[in-house]
């Protein structure tokens, strides 16, 4: 993808566990200079993804990868949205009627979303497959999100292996996110 400068994403549990050291690793090997960052929320807000934005505007980053579940890639996806579109006010892409949900028409930097927590037909929010980032509004105390296909990442890694390095009631309950 030609990527020089990455932005890594992920939680501060995660950026502990074997997940985040395999995609570090593959970076430092493929000689790809990278910046952690592991204060995504989980169960994200605004403000939550407005430091993640300043965080990557900073960065000037030319790449996404995002290691973890539903919550690390929808903050990533935000992250790029917003670095890509500098000039927008946040509400723009946000789903109307909280926001004015205006179209993506920004070209968006490569996502690779990493998901952690097993196969997308058992447990996960599919998440690394979809234009959707979801997060609470805490003004009005409302979920909402940011929808459109442009935000979509560019490639989905699912590794089910990575939930041998989980808790066994972590892996079996996540299983049944599905059912509720």
């Amino acid at each position: 993808m030609g990527a020089k400068n990455v932005c890594l994403m992920t939680d501060k549990n995660l950026a502990q566990l074997p997940p985040v050291q395999v995609a570090m690793d593959s970076l430092v090997k493929n000689g790809i200079p990278f910046t952690v960052y592991d204060n995504v929320r989980v169960e994200p807000t605004d403000a939550s993804f407005m430091e993640a934005i300043e965080f990557a505007q900073k960065g000037a980053f030319d790449a996404y990868v995002a290691v973890g579940g539903g919550s690390t890639m929808d903050t990533c996806k935000a992250a790029n949205l917003y670095t890509s579109s500098p000039h927008s006010d946040f509400l723009d892409y946000v789903s109307a009627p909280i926001g004015k949900g205006k179209p993506v028409s920004v070209p968006l930097k490569p996502l690779i979303a990493g998901l952690v927590m097993g196969l997308p037909t058992t447990a996960g929010t599919g998440s690394e497959t979809t234009g959707v980032a979801i997060f609470d509004y805490e003004r009005l105390k409302v979920k909402t999100g940011i929808a459109s296909r442009a935000i979509k990442p560019t490639l989905g890694l699912i590794d089910p292996l990575h939930t041998l390095h989980m808790p066994a009631r972590v892996v079996a309950n996540s299983g049944f996110d599905v059912l509720w």
